[in-house]
């Protein structure tokens, strides 16, 4: 932790001291009201996970909606411009029981029961030195490869700590921060309690992403969770035009994960992606591999895993696991319906260790189906529905098979 402390440390002093050097002189365009904005977000969904032949709860069952409402101001008037966010969340149970819930969609009691509904609000103050320097404290919802919040459910969860970035370099975003509190609205990510699980756990991160041109981008993160690991992450992005409407994109992602945990646990690994799509005018086509690596799986929370093969019910995460995915997009654009588009997927998982997992089979497979359909015009403009379906055949340590459904309704007011 010393040491990413200490980096920390210097980036914050460094990015700092030159928007102030700069910003002498400097007054922000816009103020406090002028430059605020305000939206209400609304979430409906129906959850659906049959967990066939489960000698346990049989499946989970659940319908909510669910409002997000983000108010973000500008900053006031000189060389550094105050501002503060407000997040505002608040689910609504429509359907649910004891032997159904679970899904993540409400929260439980320890009876077994959901309430009716819950909510919470969360704050924070930020300061802008330059418009480049952002420093802010309090809640957040961070999207980086080595922390990212959760928002596959009803609510999205979020964390609570400080953190700075700056965007002084043209094409170039740098971040550091420290987390100190993660907020869980009803779902909880597969790993929890095992990062931020309490009050006294941090996480520290320090990375960024530059965009060499508009086919070229490079990410470097590295971070420490407190008496977990340490944990670094490089990834590249490029896309290649091939003329005739043909354009490659190649992805890479390679985490290294060291263990730092003093009672014994172990999250050493080596996590390896690198996927192909193929796009061909309303046609995407992509293949990808995915290899684990290292003395244990890939451990992680929230959302904070950037592999190609981390899909919608499965990972493909245990320890030693290679996996390939097939995958296909189309956009009926290309059939005169704008807004509708198709995907499918199948990805295989293979070589796992099952003496160290505990698994009977060293295989399993996931196959998903998404339509998408959003309205183009009229007084539903915006409204996006949503159909997931997933297929999973895995052995019973890893969650046994499953079949799952999720229908999503979703529709944004801009209030400001």
């Amino acid at each position: 932790m010393r040491n990413t402390i200490k980096w920390s440390s210097v980036a914050l002093a460094v990015a700092l001291g030159n928007s102030l050097i700069a910003t002498q002189a400097v007054a922000q365009e816009e103020g406090f009201v002028e430059g605020a904005s305000a939206t209400l977000s609304s979430r409906t969904m129906y959850f659906n996970r049959d967990f066939r032949d489960n000698v346990g709860q049989s499946k989970r069952e659940e319908t909510a909606t669910g409002f997000a409402l983000h108010f973000q101001s500008g900053y006031t008037e000189g060389p550094v411009g105050l501002g503060a966010d407000v997040l505002a969340l608040a689910g609504i149970k429509l359907d649910s029981g004891r032997g159904r819930a679970g899904t993540g969609l409400l929260p439980v009691d320890n009876d077994g029961s959901v309430p009716n509904e819950y909510s919470e609000i969360r704050g924070a103050v930020k300061a802008n030195f330059g418009g480049d320097t952002v420093l802010r404290y309090g809640y957040h919802l961070p999207e980086n490869p080595v922390i990212a919040y959760e928002d596959s459910r009803l609510l999205p969860n979020h964390y609570f700590g400080y953190s700075i970035t700056n965007t002084s370099i043209d094409g170039l975003l740098l971040e550091a921060g420290r987390m100190t509190d993660r907020g869980e609205m009803a779902y909880s990510s597969q790993r929890e309690g095992a990062f931020v699980a309490d009050e006294d756990q941090k996480v520290d991160y320090l990375g960024g992403t530059y965009e060499f041109n508009d086919n070229l981008s490079a990410s470097l993160y590295t971070s420490k969770a407190e008496d977990l690991w340490k944990r670094h992450f490089a990834g590249i992005t490029h896309t290649a035009e091939l003329g005739n409407g043909l354009n490659l994109t190649t992805d890479l992602a390679h985490y290294h994960t060291s263990d730092d945990s003093p009672v014994g646990e172990e999250f050493g690994n080596k996590a390896t992606s690198l996927a192909f799509t193929l796009g061909a005018g309303f046609h995407d086509f992509t293949v990808a591999y995915q290899r684990m690596g290292g003395d244990s799986g890939f451990e992680y929370a929230d959302n904070a895993i950037y592999v190609a093969n981390s899909v919608q019910v499965i990972d493909f995460n245990a320890k030693d696991e290679r996996s390939w995915q097939a995958r296909y997009d189309y956009n009926f654009e290309g059939m005169g319906i704008p807004g509708l588009s198709f995907m499918t997927r199948y990805v295989r998982g293979s070589n796992i260790d099952t003496d160290w997992e505990g698994a009977n089979s060293d295989t399993r497979w996931e196959r998903d189906t998404d339509i998408r359909y959003t309205v183009q015009s009229g007084a539903l403009e915006g409204l996006d529905l949503v159909w997931r379906n997933a297929t999973v055949r895995q052995d019973a340590v890893f969650g046994g098979d499953i079949d799952e459904n999720r229908l999503i309704a979703s529709y944004t007011w801009t209030l400001l």
